[in-house]
Parts: C-alpha cells; structure tokens; sequence
C-alpha cells in the first residue's frame, strides 16, 4: 500500500485535520503560497500521517531515493512536562549533537553515522520506531517556503506512543521540518526529514485534555448545580492527595496517574505499580 492509494484521512474525519491546520495560517509565513498549495500541503499531511501511524512500510513511496533523514531526542527542554522514559529503539538513533561526546573524530563519525540516506534505509528505521496515535487537533503548521521546485514546511504537534491496548501511552510532542520536491505520480516526494521528539509542555497536556474531553462531561457538569461541581473537585482533590500519600509520588503526577485511569483508584494503582519503573525520579517526593 502506497502513499499515492491511501485514503485522505486522519483522525475522524478529512475536515478534523484540515481545520486545524488552517487554524495555523495566521502566524506562519504563508502569504505568498497560493491556496492550492497550500490545499495541497494539508492533503499531504493527511495522507503521511494516516499512513505513519497504520502502516509505516506504505510510506516508501513518501520518500525520494535520495531522501536524507535525522532523528533527534530532545530531553533537556526547560519546558518538557512529565518525563516519560523513552524506549531504546529511539536513543539508537537519536543525533541529539548536545549529547555526542568523546574524541572529535569518533564525534565526526557518529554523526554521519547517525544521518539516514536514501528511503529504504529511511523507512527501515521509522518502522522499528514504537507505534503512535497523532492528535490532527493538535497539528499546527509553523512555516512554510514554495517554489516551484521546492515545497517546505514544519510541523508541530502530539501523538500517544504505544499500541492502542497499552495501559499507559506517553503523550509526545513532535517536530517534523519535511523538504519535498515535485514528482510525477503523488505530486511530491519528501527529500530532507528532520524529525525531533520532546515530552510535551504543560500547556500541551492542558490543551490535549481539555480537546479530548468526552461531550457528555461538559454537558454533564454545565446541567448539574454548581454545588455539585464542587462536590467533584473536592473529591478529585481528595483521590490526589491520597494517592500522592500512597506512591509518594508529587501532586502533579498523582494528577496524571489519575488522569490517564480516567479517576478510577484502583486502575491508577495497578498502572502505577506496573509502569513505577520507568517513571522518572523527580516525580516522586523528596
């Protein structure tokens, strides 16, 4: 399954996707792309996307045979929220420069060594990558360039990591700045691939929560007394701070626990206690 035959669509429906990326044309440098292409960067995205996160092998035909590609883990970010381990599969080839060390000629060579030429290698390395649910609410286009021998454009966002019937999926935030070329049977192929992974910000994990909440929650409250609103904060106060008590964990992850259990007690302690591991130290009480 190529890219040219997969269905134009993510998320729930085409419009989902497309509205949000619109929603990004403001604050980008757009003004002198035509409204065809930019039409055609969003069916684009569409279509990678959708592909990305079903079968990432029908992406081979995404990519130019000259394709250059790179991987990068940023970890340290003053802004990153709730720290979730990463897997191995993404330190193998994480071309972070900040945290290459050692002899300058070792540096030199595991740089190179770290950049993915051409789409078979390209694909190769994304399909052995942990599987990922993106959020098209959540897309925002940051700039874009065009001629016409060149389209390119950044994109940033959040995806869940992790198969749908994982207990715990870590939110994601991404960075992707694709340089794509024309090309005779899909419109265009992508010939540079930057591709940076951070954990997401505060306002992020605000935003996707308050993007995902179910309509009848927001019904439910609007049509019950304010008393009664009350009445559930307190007790969701009360559900953090005895869970903090219980895993010692802080009042932020706590929160997040109970979050991700949807407020059920006895799912965030047993997701807790199989994922306590991988939660990073400063999560916990001093």
């Amino acid at each position: 399954m190529g890219l040219a035959n997969t269905k134009l669509s993510i998320g729930e429906t085409d419009q989902e996707i497309k509205k949000a990326l619109l929603e990004s044309r403001s604050h980008c440098k757009l003004s002198c792309v035509p409204d065809n292409v930019f039409d055609m960067i969003i069916g684009y995205v569409q279509k990678y996307f959708n592909c990305y996160d079903c079968n990432r092998e029908g992406l081979l035909s995404a990519y130019n045979p000259k394709v250059t590609f790179s991987l990068c883990l940023n970890m340290s970010s003053q802004c990153t929220n709730r720290s979730f381990r990463f897997e191995d599969a993404y330190y193998r080839d994480n071309r972070n420069l900040k945290r290459l060390s050692g002899r300058e000629s070792y540096h030199d060579e595991k740089r190179s060594k770290l950049l993915h030429h051409g789409k078979i290698d390209t694909v190769n390395l994304i399909t052995k990558l942990p599987p990922t649910e993106h959020d098209p609410a959540s897309f925002r286009l940051d700039s874009c360039y065009f001629s016409t021998n060149m389209i390119a454009f950044s994109l940033t966002g959040v995806f869940k990591e992790g198969k749908s019937t994982d207990k715990v999926r870590p939110l994601r935030s991404f960075y992707r700045s694709f340089v794509c070329v024309p090309d005779p049977e899909i419109q265009m192929t992508i010939i540079n691939d930057q591709y940076v992974i951070s954990n997401i910000t505060g306002y992020q994990y605000k935003k996707y929560f308050q993007q995902n909440r179910k309509p009848n929650d927001s019904a439910q409250v609007s049509s019950e007394p304010s008393t009664s609103s009350n009445n559930v904060a307190d007790e969701k106060t009360r559900m953090i701070q005895q869970f903090s008590t219980e895993s010692k964990l802080n009042l932020e992850w706590s929160k997040y626990c109970l979050d991700h259990a949807q407020w059920n007690y006895e799912q965030a302690a047993k997701i807790f206690m199989e994922y306590k591991d991988s939660i990073p130290k400063e999560a916990f009480l001093v």
